[in-house]
């Protein structure tokens, strides 16, 4: 079954109860027996002028039914018998009753007048019932339920309209929520089925009884096996409704499919959403639209699915326009439950959303980079060129000579003693404390582009991407030669949608012959190397990064695994390059082989998890992340508190716990553990606040959950995940106006949220 369930073929529109008083409908015929030849001559040729009227009537009845058919709203319970048999005559029953008029006509000539006079009599008779059938179903039509259900009781002295009768009479019973004379009518109907064997529309009426006997299977099998063609249209809509009840709607589709109406645009597009066929559903739905179609419905369904779609702010303008124009009605229809995605709890699932986002989701993609990237110091001859988070050994002999020269030095600067001090806490993984020291130093020395770079850098570690922007652009102002200020201040800006510094990195690209310099301006501008050559990275961390990511995205295994071994090699006891390695060399269409594979290095290898209790926010996330995949998440749970039990806590610890309880299903824990962040320890970035939301709804305190998002929002504007969180809960509190706003504000960027979703409510 689909991971989330949409629309259902059940919800239908309710027809508005007639308050017009009912009538009697009575017809006298005075039956006079007259013996001169000449009456009863005139007799005879007025009946047959009555018949050809009546099935001329009935030909033009059936041809205005077919062309009503594209008003037809939505597959509507009420709306499908309440259109059957306006012809009731088939050309077969036509040729009969002429064969009758043919054959009275001859026993009257040849003497047996009261022969003939019966057959009359009976022919009138009919007509008379079927007088009563069309005005009852005319009745239907204005919506005067009770006067319909007066003239087709009338109609039910006909045998052969007994069945055809009923349901009709049905359909207004349980229009006017009369269910115990529903299935009085109902039963009748069944009762005269017999009277019909012989009729083209036997098979016809048995799917409609059975259907509306709540026997879907049974409505199928007749339908499987028709007695005639006619009706074919209705029939393949009765087939929709029986699948879509036992939730087979791949095939409830086909069979709408078949009609090729436009009236059942509405209803087609609700399957196609349910079957998670969303850009077939937005056709059909648009078209729903355009001809009026239940304007409500097709209008909140649309929204509901270009919202799947990511076409948020073109969701947010529907929503908002059937608001204003229908209030409260609109809010109160297709109402929907929020809830987190099933890839955060189910391996198959997980696997399949980390594979995606670990490189085509922005915010990953460049906080790999943002991990493997380098430090700087103050002489650009002493730069750190590849310090990393948990690269104790990594380039030592060019890192500890460097340190120690400036550290024995008598005219060291205020300034290489603050970054000396940072870039040795970052050799221990410990970001957060680093960024203290950053930021302490820059009060002293405001306009140091070295200081704002590092800083930046550390901000972007800890995903707070609004400051590293920040900072990037000011040590890229004040030293236009830091090609990677550059590169990252347009990283950022794509993380938090500010305008792309186009022309400088074209200007950057066209001065300079640094191969590097050259790949970040490759991805920064989008096209992620496709036309450029692999760096020759050597022992630099951050180049085998960059040589991995272009890999991927030329779907190049062999230089993808070359890297990922590369960074294995440099850093084994990295957590991120383990995690890299381990998406390189096994096939994950092979679940369980890889949860093997991931099982042995996180639970068998000593690695270094300094990152998870010091560090910044990728390694713990990716780390949380990939032993829900291999279905160890308890184990990840187990190395984080054996550590809390020992050690003081830290920042990084603490939300390392938070997000692995996240994983583990203990939304209650997660979401004390995030306040508590938030009050104790005042980490009240947008970050933060938005796991602590995702805590919240798990928890189901969506009341809390609604401020903290409010609070993220507020923190960072553009964080696109708060601000759809919070449209989704407004939206389920039915403030579609609310729920408009955030949505317009993300705009119509394909935008998936990688912890929500909906369902419609039940």
């Amino acid at each position: 079954m689909a991971e989330e369930e949409f629309y259902t073929l059940e919800d239908e529109d309710e027809l508005e109860t007639s308050e017009e008083s009912s009538s009697e409908v009575s017809d006298s015929e005075s039956k006079t027996k007259k013996s001169e030849n000449k009456i009863i001559y005139y007799a005879i040729i007025g009946l047959l002028s009555l018949i050809i009227i009546l099935v001329a009537l009935f030909i033009y009845l059936y041809i205005s039914k077919k062309n009503d058919q594209t008003q037809n709203s939505e597959i509507n319970t009420t709306e499908l018998i309440q259109t059957i048999q306006e012809k009731t005559l088939t050309p077969k029953e036509q040729s009969e009753a002429q064969k009758l008029i043919q054959k009275a006509t001859k026993l009257y000539e040849e003497g047996h007048k009261t022969e003939a006079l019966q057959i009359y009599e009976n022919l009138s008779a009919y007509n008379k019932a079927l007088s009563f059938y069309n005005i009852g179903v005319a009745k239907l039509k204005e919506k005067k339920y009770k006067e319909a259900i007066l003239s087709l009781d009338q109609a039910m002295q006909s045998n052969k309209l007994k069945t055809p009768s009923a349901i009709n009479a049905a359909v207004a019973a349980l229009t006017l929520n009369q269910k115990d004379i529903f299935t009085h009518y109902l039963k009748l109907a069944e009762k005269y089925l017999p009277y019909l064997l012989e009729s083209p529309l036997y098979s016809y009426y048995v799917s409609l009884v059975n259907y509306y006997k709540e026997q879907p299977l049974e409505s199928l099998i007749s339908i499987q096996n028709p007695s005639s063609q006619f009706y074919q249209d209705q029939q393949n809509l009765i087939a929709a409704k029986a699948l879509s009840s036992i939730k087979n709607d791949s095939l409830a589709i086909n069979y709408l499919n078949k009609i090729a109406n436009t009236g059942d645009a509405l209803a087609l597009g609700l399957l196609q959403a349910r079957v998670e066929e969303y850009g077939l559903a937005d056709t059909s739905l648009q078209t729903a639209v355009n001809i009026g179609i239940a304007p409500i419905k097709s209008n909140i369904a649309l929204a509901l699915v270009k919202n799947k779609l990511g076409l948020l702010q073109s969701s947010g303008d529907i929503l908002k326009s059937i608001h204003d124009t229908y209030k409260e009605k609109a809010a109160k229809t297709y109402p929907i439950d929020v809830k987190l995605k099933a890839s955060l709890f189910d391996p198959v699932y997980a696997q399949k959303a980390f594979k995606k986002q670990l490189f085509l989701d922005e915010k990953y993609k460049y906080s790999l980079l943002f991990y493997y990237a380098p430090y700087r110091l103050y002489n650009a001859n002493q730069t750190i060129n590849y310090i990393t988070k948990g690269a104790k050994k990594i380039d030592i002999d060019r890192t500890s000579p460097a340190l120690g020269y400036l550290k024995d030095s008598k005219e060291i600067s205020d300034v290489n003693i603050a970054i000396t001090e940072a870039l040795g806490l970052i050799i221990d993984n410990r970001v957060y404390e680093a960024n203290v020291v950053f930021k302490k130093a820059l009060k002293k020395h405001p306009i140091h582009s070295t200081l704002h770079y590092n800083l930046a850098l550390s901000y972007a570690q800890i995903f707070d991407f609004q400051n590293a922007y920040k900072h990037f652009s000011k040590s890229y102002f004040l030293n236009t030669t830091n090609y990677l200020a550059l590169a990252f201040k347009t990283f950022c800006a794509r993380l938090i949608n500010k305008e792309i510094p186009q022309n400088e990195l074209e200007q950057l690209k066209n001065n300079t012959n640094n191969k590097e310099a050259l790949a970040l301006v490759e991805i920064a501008l989008g096209s992620l190397g496709l036309n450029f050559g692999y760096l020759d990275a050597k022992k630099e961390t951050f180049s085998h990064m960059i040589n991995l990511l272009f890999a991927y995205n030329r779907n190049d295994l062999r230089i993808y695994q070359q890297s990922a071994k590369d960074l294995k090699t440099l850093l084994p006891q990295d957590i991120v390059s383990n995690i890299l390695y381990l998406d390189a060399y096994n096939d994950k269409n092979n679940l369980k082989s890889y949860a093997r594979s991931i099982q042995h290095t996180f639970t068998t290898n000593t690695l270094d998890y300094s990152p998870l209790f010091f560090g910044g926010c990728l390694p713990k996330e990716l780390y949380v992340r990939l032993l829900s995949i291999a279905g160890i998440s308890s184990y990840g749970r187990k190395v984080l508190y054996n550590y809390a039990k020992n050690n003081p806590p830290t920042i990084p610890l603490l939300q390392s716990i938070a997000f692995s309880e996240i994983y583990n299903n203990n939304f209650e824990v997660a979401y004390k553990t995030y306040n508590r962040l938030i009050d104790e320890y005042a980490q009240k970035d947008s970050h933060t606040l938005f796991l602590a939301s995702v805590a919240a709804i798990g928890a189901d305190k969506h009341a809390n959950a609604v401020a903290l998002l409010e609070l993220a929002k507020l923190t960072d504007s553009s964080n696109y995940e708060s601000r759809y969180a919070l449209g989704l809960l407004y939206h389920q509190a039915q403030n579609l106006e609310g729920a408009s706003i955030q949505y317009q504000k993300i705009g119509n960027n394909g935008f998936s949220s990688n912890y929500f979703t909906f369902n419609l409510k039940k």
